[in-house]
């Protein structure tokens, strides 16, 4: 288990209302899965584990534990769009230098992080060097990728 650092954890009480006992980056990604288990269309308000998400920006050790944890245990590829399309894409414009070295090993290792990948825009901060990582790491899944509308590749 991988636990969220204290302050994190009353953090996410506070400004998003996780739930009671919420300690690990394992249990966050599983609860924001079964939130997201479904394609409901664009939501109006966040979800209460969407907001635990948008609070780890600040911690992005964290933040690629999750992803990863959420990538691997996915069910569609949906799930695996908005991970990308969201905190996946904002790691790597935030603090694409000190994860970048991760995500490509992930990448080369295991097809779905890849596969997530390819489903990330470069943001305008991302720095170009990061960017032509992404783009190199994602590079042989881009004709089976999420805009491709393949299905998910095995974790």
């Amino acid at each position: 288990m991988t636990p969220l650092p204290p302050d994190l954890v009353t953090r996410l009480a506070e400004a998003a209302g996780a739930p009671e006992g919420l300690h690990s980056v394992e249990a966050l990604a599983d609860l924001w899965l079964a939130d997201h288990r479904e394609d409901q269309g664009d939501p109006e308000e966040p979800t209460w584990s969407d907001l635990c998400v948008f609070e780890l920006d600040a911690h992005p050790e964290v933040l690629l534990a999750f992803l990863l944890r959420a990538i691997r245990k996915a069910e569609t590829p949906w799930q695996v769009g908005l991970l990308a399309a969201g905190p996946l894409e904002e790691l790597i414009a935030q603090h694409g230098a000190a994860v970048i070295d991760r995500l490509e090993d992930q990448a080369r290792r295991a097809p779905r992080v890849a596969f997530a990948l390819t489903g990330v825009w470069q943001g305008e901060s991302t720095d170009p060097a990061i960017w032509a990582r992404v783009e190199s790491a994602r590079a042989a899944m881009m004709d089976q990728g999420l805009d491709a509308g393949a299905p998910l590749p095995p974790a």
